[in-house]
């Protein structure tokens, strides 16, 4: 009887230790698998950022309406004129 409940208790370990390490690999996969979504989130936050800076920059550069005559050559000359 005692070498029966050595075996049994032997086993009972070994099944314990199995699931620890099965729980183990999961925790490892959420957290490999949340570490992937916190850097593409942070990859799409930089990428937007340098999306707007380039957008105000075009908009600084280009305005929606230009003047229709200018008043200084000197303005005349720095003046971004579409379709020329």
């Amino acid at each position: 009887m005692f070498g029966a409940s050595i075996a049994l208790n032997h086993q009972v370990s070994q099944a314990r230790c199995r699931d620890f390490l099965a729980e183990a690999e999961r925790q490892r996969s959420v957290d490999i698998a949340l570490e992937g979504r916190s850097r593409r989130a942070r990859f799409a936050a930089v990428r937007a950022s340098i999306a707007s800076g380039l957008l105000r920059a075009g908009s600084w550069l280009m305005p929606e309406e230009a003047p229709s005559g200018c008043s200084n050559p000197a303005n005349c000359a720095f003046e971004l004129r579409p379709g020329q």
